[in-house]
């Protein structure tokens, strides 16, 4: 054992437990305001406008995605990511901000509570935008791509098990006479910004290690060519238009919800009953798709990933058109489509790039291919002018075909490993 210890980087496991505590506690935190169930719950209770629904997603995903170019290339030549990540962790207090608005009674001028809400799910992005690029970064040197899927499918089993009492909790909270909203509400956001805590103190305790390759051979050149990887690598290219178009899952995504609620005549207190299924998909999905990624390799979780994608809405448009009782009576089932997906991402897309990014330059990569996904900010907003210009079944029908042309260009991803190999000969 000894012996198989030091082909790890240094402090192996000190860090593989530290990132874990954050990753599982991050997970519990982020299922308290689910931007699939509970954020489009809560919005709706101030209003009906499905545009307004679907800017959940669109500042979510944009003020998380579209800074990240800009602090990868502030952070690529420093011997030291740490500090960064440890920088975008104030964010995760923000949400108390919400509970104490709502119990203040800001809740009875809806305008000025929605213009707040977003205010601080944009800052929220932000800051933790800031964390992931060296986050990521940190995480692929101290953990072999071997032992990734295993420590991600851990950190997605404990907070799919807990996640199963969050969504409990979630749906005793929405249903409580002793809670009329909004003091729920400002329950559940002050439960998850507390959860955020021992997150944060995990993450300080992380052992950087030193990169292997010096930081000064991150060159001007390469600072400066921000899109140099999307033209001369194919294979980022071709990992990028699957990762968009599987992404454009969020076109429904927002709306699940209102379907469940508006049209198929379900009780609200159902999405405690999403935020349960949901979670222990992710928790499931961890497990399996950890043993997948570490024995096959990450591609072949991407394409998993994308057919469960596919399965949300295609089941939704299923009972949407069907009008069945017995199927309305399962529509939980597309949030356990909806976990699957969630926990390919990291599993899949993520550690994919991590093997096929040259060391020197993985934060650019990792900044640039969430950068490029900012394109996918408007996607929800696009979601919400379809369906108010159409229907539930044009919505969802347009989803699964744009993410079926995702999964059939993921099917011509090479193994990671033959990258990695063919990416060290060149140097």
């Amino acid at each position: 054992m000894r012996k198989e210890s030091n082909n790890f980087p240094p402090n192996y496991r000190w860090n593989f437990i530290a990132i874990l505590v954050d990753s599982s506690c991050f997970g519990i935190a982020f299922a308290f305001f689910d931007p699939n169930s509970v954020l489009p719950a809560f919005v709706r209770e101030f209003t009906s406008s499905s545009l307004v629904v679907g800017l959940i997603g669109t500042v979510f995903n944009g003020f998380w995605l579209l800074p990240q170019l800009v602090t990868a290339r502030l952070i690529v030549d420093k011997p030291r990511k740490k500090p960064y990540m440890i920088l975008g962790t104030w964010g995760r207090a923000l949400f108390w901000v919400i509970a104490l608005a709502l119990w203040t009674g800001l809740g009875n001028y809806p305008l000025a509570m929605l213009i707040l809400f977003f205010s601080i799910l944009a800052l929220f992005a932000v800051s933790d935008s800031v964390t992931a690029v060296s986050w990521f970064d940190i995480m692929a040197k101290s953990i072999p791509m071997k032992q990734r899927g295993r420590l991600l499918g851990m950190s997605q089993l404990i907070s799919g098990v807990a996640g199963l009492g969050v969504g409990a909790i979630v749906a005793s909270i929405l249903s409580s006479p002793r809670l009329p909203f909004p003091s729920n509400y400002a329950l559940i956001f002050a439960l998850a910004s507390t959860i955020f805590v021992p997150a944060v103190i995990a993450l300080r305790l992380v052992r950087e290690p030193l990169a292997v390759t010096p930081s000064n051979k991150v060159e001007k050149s390469q600072k400066d060519g921000l899109l140099t990887p999307l033209r001369e690598n194919p294979i980022f290219r071709r990992w990028t238009i699957a990762r968009l178009l599987v992404g454009m899952v969020g076109l429904a995504t927002p709306f699940f919800v209102g379907h469940a609620i508006d049209v198929l005549s379900l009780p609200a207190s159902i999405v405690g009953s999403f935020v349960a299924a949901q979670t222990l998909a992710k928790a499931l999905g961890g497990l399996v798709f950890g043993f997948i990624s570490d024995r096959w390799g990450p591609r072949f979780v991407i394409r998993l990933g994308g057919i469960a994608a596919m399965g949300a809405p295609l089941f939704a448009m299923i009972v949407h058109f069907s009008g069945s009782e017995w199927l309305v009576s399962v529509y939980p089932f597309v949030y356990v489509m909806m976990g699957f997906m969630q926990s390919s991402w990291v599993l899949g897309f993520f550690n994919y790039l991590l093997e096929i990014a040259p060391e020197d330059r993985r934060p650019m990569y990792v900044g640039l291919s969430n950068t490029v996904m900012g394109v996918m900010t408007l996607v929800p907003t696009l979601g919400g002018w379809l369906l108010a210009s159409t229907s539930y079944g044009v919505l969802f029908g347009t989803t699964v075909a744009f993410v079926l042309a995702g999964v059939l260009i993921s099917l011509t991803l090479k193994p990671s490993e033959m990258v990695a190999m063919e990416k060290q000969l060149q140097n």
